[in-house]
């Protein structure tokens, strides 16, 4: 016996469904080599059509016909000349069009101003890849599910859609015309569109199917007048999990100095590197100053005891790595650093703050080996000539240092160490920096001034140096040490 379920129980478990999560996916349609041979008629001159070039237009399973450069041809801003010798202009509308009257005598192959494919007989679009259109696809997934020790999700989300196929692909090519209406020049027919897409937990960066051409064609289905390949590129992806059905617990990240990697205090304007897994799908790095808030999507908050949250600028973010400089003027002790993405707290855990935390970059971004630096020689005259004292080769980059030459025995020698950390130091005097054992004042410890969060250590090097070969070079802040690095005193 069936029973007829009450208005308000079936509301609630549609509004149960509807909530369920989704790995949200933007997919579009793209369509290229685009190609018309054959008799086209369309839009032949008559009284209301004297031009030969039509603007046509496509609908698909990706998107309803429209005028938008859906299936642009090759004509644009051209002189044409008619198959009587009288020349106009034609396709100044900015738009790259086809002829729409083959038939028509005066406009009819072979003719090297309305065709520019095949001998003069035939049409191929001079433009590369058109979006036939864009569509939202929700595809169910189940809540994400934690590894064993913690650290990752590692099934579960977006991981779930890592793959999505299309069957009902198909172009219909017309010719647009809001007088006369739109004329189907003819449809094509391709078979399944698949993308292998690269996708974490929390969302899918961007993947494209293979271009496939068609298989079939109607309205009519012989001759051929229409051809094109198409192919389905996901834009992206994000993991919806409305109303939190999922609890999604922050996991786990490391943050260290950028430039020594070492763990422990971190400083106020200072540019730190965090670890986590899986904080997002795409690779992308600040393209100006200031730097920007949220990259690839996430964002970087520190809070203080006190529970005053702070926005970091983000120099680079990946899936397993961001850059970033905290901000200024933190108080020294415990503080939350936690990467959010649509202000949910991705990653998350607590840090020690310190006035100063000096790190010196290594050429090869590794924290140790050859210094990233440059020497600067001063001649007598104030003539100044600088050298970068490392070199790198192969991928990834092996660096070694190079040797820096003394010169002339009146110049002098300065070497100039980059990092970060720096800035907040006390008195001038309290930075020192050993070379080769010999320890030695410097002449600044600062902000570098060219890019945020970058310091600046200078340093005499005194002629008694010269000679010493491979020397270790470790800088002290403050009576706190930092990684040390390696050049070579020639």
């Amino acid at each position: 016996m069936r029973f007829r379920l009450p208005a308000v129980l079936l509301t609630l478990l549609f509004c149960a469904s509807a909530a369920a999560q989704v790995c949200r996916l933007s997919v579009a349609g793209l369509n290229r080599n685009r190609r018309v041979t054959g008799d086209i008629s369309a839009e032949c001159p008559d009284p209301l059509h004297t031009a030969p070039f039509g603007n046509w237009g496509a609908s698909s399973n990706f998107g309803p016909k429209r005028n938008g450069h859906q299936f642009d041809g090759w004509c644009r801003d051209m002189r044409v000349c008619d198959n009587n010798g009288l020349c106009f202009n034609l396709c100044g509308d900015g738009w790259y069009e086809w002829n729409s009257c083959t038939t028509h005598p005066l406009y009819k192959a072979p003719n090297c101003t309305m065709y520019n494919a095949n001998e003069c007989t035939g049409q191929a679009s001079t433009q590369d890849v058109n979006v036939l259109g864009t569509q939202t696809v929700d595809l169910p997934v189940s809540c994400p599910r934690l590894s064993a020790d913690g650290r990752r999700y590692e099934s579960g989300g977006c991981l779930e859609a890592r793959e999505y196929t299309r069957t009902d692909n198909f172009i219909s090519a017309y010719e647009l015309d809001p007088i006369t209406g739109d004329e189907l020049i003819q449809s094509l027919y391709f078979p399944a569109l698949t993308v292998k897409g690269k996708c974490n937990i929390w969302g899918c960066a961007a993947a494209g199917s293979d271009w496939l051409p068609p298989v079939a064609w109607d309205s009519p289905s012989f001759p051929v007048k229409v051809y094109a390949e198409m192919a389905m590129v996901v834009n992206s992806g994000t993991f919806v999990n409305p109303n939190n059905v999922c609890r999604i617990d922050p996991l786990p990240l490391q943050a260290v100095s950028s430039a020594s990697f070492a763990a422990g205090e971190l400083a106020a304007d200072s540019i730190v590197s965090i670890f986590a897994a899986d904080l997002t799908v795409d690779t992308e790095s600040a393209a100006s100053q200031p730097l920007p808030a949220t990259l690839a999507g996430l964002q970087v908050r520190i809070s203080n005891a006190a529970g005053v949250s702070r926005n970091a600028g983000l120099v680079f973010a990946s899936p397993n790595q961001l850059n970033v400089v905290l901000p200024t003027g933190l108080p020294e002790g415990e503080a939350t650093l936690a990467v959010l993405s649509g202000g949910t707290v991705r990653s998350q855990n607590t840090v020690r703050m310190a006035r100063v935390s000096p790190g010196v970059f290594a050429a090869d971004a590794s924290g140790r080996g050859a210094a990233a630096a440059v020497a600067i020689r001063v001649a007598a005259d104030g003539t100044q000539t600088s050298q970068v004292t490392f070199q790198c080769s192969g991928e990834p980059a092996q660096c070694v240092p190079v040797p820096i030459s003394f010169g002339a025995p009146a110049d002098q020698l300065v070497l100039v160490l980059f990092g970060t950390g720096i800035r907040g130091r006390s008195d001038l005097a309290n930075v020192q920096v050993s070379v080769g054992g010999l320890l030695l004042p410097v002449q600044y410890a600062g902000a570098q001034g060219g890019f945020a969060g970058l310091d600046q250590v200078n340093i005499a090097l005194p002629r008694a140096l010269a000679g010493r070969g491979i020397t270790a070079v470790q800088l002290f802040v403050d009576g706190r040490p930092a990684n040390p690095v390696l050049i070579v005193l020639g």
